[in-house]
């Protein structure tokens, strides 16, 4: 797993470390940086993923629970979170004011608010994206198994869910428990349960699988949980095939804009085709090294560092700006 997964305790010490420098260096450094773009090469890019993740397009007032950048802090945001939204707010005024809402976000929020993730749809524009969580969500990995050479298989390891609080009897990743109710003991998929939550049949709880054992089977499901399916970023960085429904939400990753059948294999909300969608690719290993070969393109583009935090940077200029605030 360790080779895999990146050092937990490393990406602490260094978000923590970053902390200790003083706000003012990255604001004295601000609008140097954002001047950058201007002699980028990738200029047009850049824009586009930034419109795309704040995709407010008109002046708003912030409401009066508003909350300071300089008031983020471990008490109101997981470390995770706090870290990676402290990395880009540190450029800013601590005095400048927003609305967060941290954790797995599937609803639009009621006012502008920088979130992870959101619902894909027309109407999301007050969830405006940041690349939070990415110690869990930006995993990208090195296959060391070539496609042909994987087991003509799929798998599915994840959380089922737990059951609902109020009714006892729903669980809160439905999608999950139909799919295990269709191929839990199939020949065409090996899939189980990683926790044992109440009320799941005791036959479906599994061992953990790492990522390297995952990486042995030639297609590997990501189904939505809460919001985004976490493991479909490593999943498309590898040499297998993503196997998913067309998502219903997105995050940094821009789940919205990939593209069916060519960045991932699409399969029915139902999962009834999946049989069918794996015995078509593994009859044409073609058109399956090009979804893999796509995929890998679009992994790539999140890489370059540099650049990931100066889009982050404009996306809270504009959060700020059209907030009035700057």
């Amino acid at each position: 797993m360790k080779r895999y997964k990146p050092n937990k305790q490393l990406f602490y010490l260094r978000g923590f470390g970053r902390l200790l420098i003083p706000r003012r260096l990255f604001m004295s450094r601000l609008a140097h940086r954002l001047a950058s773009l201007d002699q980028r090469p990738d200029k047009d890019y850049i824009l586009d993923r930034v419109d795309y993740y704040n995709r407010l397009s008109a002046p708003f007032v912030l409401p009066p629970e508003a909350t300071r950048l300089d008031s983020l802090s471990r008490k109101t945001a997981r470390t995770m979170y706090y870290l990676d939204a402290s990395q880009v707010a540190r450029w800013f005024d601590g005095g400048l004011r927003w609305m967060t809402a941290f954790g797995d976000v599937n609803y639009v929020a009621a006012h502008p608010s920088v979130t992870k993730s959101r619902p894909l749809g027309p109407d999301n524009a007050n969830n405006v994206l940041l690349k939070l969580n990415r110690y869990r969500h930006f995993n990208f990995i090195r296959d060391p198994y070539p496609t042909e050479s994987k087991q003509d298989k799929a798998v599915f390891r994840a959380d089922i869910g737990t059951p609902d609080v109020q009714s006892h009897a729903r669980f809160n990743k439905q999608n999950r428990i139909e799919f295990m109710r269709m191929y839990f003991g199939s020949d065409c998929c090996d899939c189980g349960s990683i926790r044992n939550r109440p009320g799941l049949p005791s036959e479906w709880i599994t061992p953990r699988l790492s990522i390297g054992e995952h990486l042995r089977y030639k297609y590997i499901l990501a189904l939505e949980g809460d919001d985004v399916a976490s493991n479909l970023k490593w999943i498309m960085s590898s040499n297998s095939l993503a196997v998913t429904p067309r998502p219903t939400c997105e995050t940094w990753f821009m789940e919205g804009r990939l593209v069916p059948d060519y960045h991932y294999v699409e399969i029915r909300p139902d999962f009834a085709d999946l049989p069918e969608r794996m015995a078509y690719y593994s009859a044409h290993p073609d058109e399956a090294a090009a979804i893999v070969r796509h995929a890998h393109e679009w992994c790539d583009q999140f890489r370059d560092e540099a650049r990931e935090e100066l889009i982050g940077l404009l996306v809270l200029h504009k959060y700020f700006t059209l907030s009035g605030q700057l």
